[in-house]
């Protein structure tokens, strides 16, 4: 990985924010907590990074709707602009979540979760809330596969990892590099671009969302 230049939570927040305007399941969220906090949808489509006013309440919409990952980040994280090799991207690791550690075989590799999802299978392991989101998932990540643009697809993942190490776990982007996986290296329709930039945080601190090497 190549690190580029060091930026401030301000813009990884603006961009996590726009990455999941476009979702079905976190749009309604954003449009909740942005009609709470009274912060207009330009904010989070064409966000003003110098209003120091505007970015705060940005962190805040995404405490809210997001306790579960940026909500639990230690605050010390420090954040680069990088680049990374399609071999780099091959050896991602989702998100420390149970319905992305069924979906990789409990592994934890994208690798694996892409080999799941390209199937179409729901994991036998899976039971209950964890088969449903499962489903969704599988279902959420083939429709991005088909509809997506490549270029689209790329657009700064949101990564993390630790100071020096050389496992970066994906904190926003889960389903869009899966589909990004199946289709330049599974099925290889597409080639996938060389050095593609991601936002990267680093820390030394414990973090749950985290995968070990």
């Amino acid at each position: 990985m190549i690190f580029l230049e060091q930026v401030s939570s301000d813009l990884v927040v603006a961009c996590w924010l726009k990455a999941e305007l476009s979702s079905r399941r976190f749009r309604p969220r954003i449009e909740k907590v942005l009609k709470q906090l009274h912060l207009p949808l330009r904010a989070i489509e064409k966000p003003i990074l110098t209003s120091r006013r505007e970015s705060l309440r940005r962190h805040k919409a995404l405490s809210l709707y997001r306790k579960d990952t940026w909500g639990i980040l230690p605050l010390e994280t420090e954040w680069w602009r990088a680049a990374i090799t399609p071999q780099e991207f091959r050896r991602l690791r989702v998100i420390n979540y149970p319905t992305w550690t069924l979906l990789s075989r409990d592994t934890g590799r994208l690798s694996a979760a892409a080999a799941v999802v390209a199937r179409a299978t729901v994991p036998a392991k899976a039971k209950g809330r964890w088969a449903l989101e499962a489903r969704m998932v599988i279902t959420r990540v083939l429709q991005i596969r088909e509809r997506v643009k490549i270029a689209e697809m790329q657009t700064q993942l949101i990564l993390m990892g630790r100071p020096g190490g050389k496992t970066w776990t994906i904190l926003e982007g889960n389903k869009r590099a899966t589909a990004l996986y199946i289709r330049c290296f599974l099925t290889q329709r597409e080639p996938f671009l060389q050095a593609t930039q991601v936002l990267v945080g680093l820390t030394a601190q414990p973090c749950s969302c985290l995968r070990g090497a």
